[in-house]
């Protein structure tokens, strides 16, 4: 670059040579007139040259006077000419304040006659956004001493976002904006030092988080994560190390902490996440806590400790998640779409005269009384435009709604309470003739529980209609049982079910 710039200079002085040499036998000499023209013509191709360059060029004076600038320069700091031309370089106001000392060294490191190896910079354009940019300096001499400098600026704000962006994910949980567990050993290294005592630990691990990714998606799960790490972040301090240690457990690093202040700071996050959520999606998080004391203590056992105290506590609170969890899914099912309660006491009526009928007993007829009412329990996961969509439903929502008996069947597997019923709500949309979903059962193959809650299910929805249903009159509706017995549904239980019917 600075042969290059050595070039310039001196065809410049050339041409001005030339020109005065022109100027003065002008009148006398036409031919000189037409080289003169030539050289003009020379000169706006060499500035087009350097105007149309992709990277941005800057001369300053030896008094570090900018004295011109190429295009990309105005590009680059997205300023008009008139705010650059004619001013110091330390006056820029896109400029660091704090970095003009280091660039005014390097300048008069450049008046020296010394070439320099590439630095950065860094500053903000007029619109407030930050910018980086890779500088390198050539000099422009005459008779051995600096005239000028001469600056190319390659702007590389969208390498350095990328590097940043990869640092970050390097130490950092996307998700959660905590760091990751990586870094968060790292720092156990650093700070199990005497200094830092007592040095305590925190592990906490979230109950229940299966259950709301299987009921609700996960990225209700995903609100979930980010709004327990915002509780951690809120109580610690800048100098804690928090992290996510795992998929649903998270870590906190207190240095000179004793054990009784980390265990406030535990009751604070509780009291936190429970007020965030108030009753919705009924999860809690279980922490273990243990301190490091001295430098006798091996940080390992620390950390087991802690893990131990978790699991204790995670095993005595998460019993009841749960159940509670489904207990609130029940009432946003009900208050929230048109399976309302009243169709669950409907079937719940229905299938245990039923079941009463064929002589079930009575564990299976309490089981009957509970699937009646947690049958549609996976719609709560259905988006509202699918389950209530006025007209017929087109493949793609087809396939979504009959994700809904397996979503089910997931819910209530993971509740001790309901895992009894967990494969009759897998089951209830099954066909006697092998091709209902999901699992394509046939005949005797499909529980009987489930068998009877289809039947029912299916009469109440004659019945009562749906968004996409017109109502059936009691007649109407037997007719659709009769015309469905043997291939929708076990034929036996359709002959009891319509003798049930008819003495009512």
């Amino acid at each position: 670059m600075a042969d290059s710039n050595k070039i310039k200079e001196q065809l410049n002085l050339e041409i001005d040579k030339i020109k005065q040499i022109i100027d003065a036998y002008e009148q006398s000499q036409p031919d000189l007139v037409k080289l003169k023209e030539a050289l003009d013509e020379s000169k706006e191709e060499y500035e087009n040259l350097i105007n149309s360059a992709p990277f941005g060029i800057i001369t300053l004076d030896d008094k570090g006077i900018i004295t011109s600038c190429n295009n990309s320069v105005l590009e680059f700091l997205d300023l008009p000419k008139a705010e650059i031309i004619g001013k110091n370089f330390t006056k820029l106001k896109f400029l660091n304040i704090k970095d003009i000392p280091s660039y005014l060294k390097i300048f008069t490191h450049a008046l020296k006659g010394k070439e320099g190896m590439s630095f950065e910079i860094t500053g903000r354009n007029k619109k407030g956004d930050i910018f980086f940019g890779e500088v390198r300096y050539g000099l422009i001499k005459k008779d051995n001493k600096v005239k000028s400098v001469q600056v190319l600026i390659n702007d590389i704000t969208g390498r350095k976002k990328v590097e940043e962006k990869l640092k970050y994910l390097r130490f950092h949980d996307e998700l959660t904006g905590l760091y990751n567990r990586a870094y968060f050993e790292e720092e156990v290294k650093r700070l199990d030092s005497d200094r830092q005592f007592p040095l305590s630990f925190i592990i906490g691990d979230v109950n229940g988080l299966k259950l709301i990714n299987d009921a609700f998606g996960s990225r209700e799960g995903d609100i979930v994560l980010k709004n327990i790490a915002s509780a951690i972040i809120k109580y610690c301090r800048k100098e804690d190390i928090t992290a996510r240690w795992g998929e649903d457990e998270f870590s906190i690093l207190l240095p000179r902490t004793p054990i009784e202040y980390a265990r406030k700071i535990v009751i604070r996050i509780i009291e936190t996440c429970r007020a965030t959520y108030k009753g919705k999606n009924n999860f809690n998080i279980s922490f273990g806590i243990s301190t490091k004391n001295s430098k006798d203590q091996d940080f390992q056992g620390v950390i087991k400790e802690a893990k131990d105290e978790m699991y204790k506590n995670k095993l005595f609170e998460s019993k009841s998640v749960p159940d509670s969890v489904i207990s609130s899914l029940v009432d946003s099912l009900m208050e929230g779409s048109y399976e309302t309660r009243e169709h669950g006491k409907r079937v719940r009526k229905m299938v245990l005269k039923l079941g009463r009928t064929i002589g079930m007993p009575k564990s299976k007829m309490d089981e009957l009384s509970i699937l009646a009412g947690l049958h549609d329990l996976g719609k709560i996961a259905i988006p509202d435009d699918i389950v209530k969509k006025n007209g017929k439903l087109n493949e793609k929502d087809w396939k979504v709604l009959k994700s809904y008996p397996e979503i089910g069947h997931n819910i209530a597997k993971s509740s001790y309470k309901f895992s009894n019923i967990a494969e009759y709500i897998l089951t209830h949309h099954e066909r006697w003739d092998g091709k209902g979903y999901p699992q394509g059962l046939k005949g005797e193959d499909i529980p009987m529980a489930s068998r009877i809650t289809a039947i029912a299910d299916a009469y109440d929805v004659m019945r009562s209609g749906r968004f996409y249903k017109r109502t059936l009159s009691k007649k109407e509706a037997i007719e659709e049982l009769k015309k469905s017995s043997g291939t929708q549904f076990d034929p036996k239980l359709v002959v009891e079910f319509i003798k049930i019917l008819e003495e009512e």
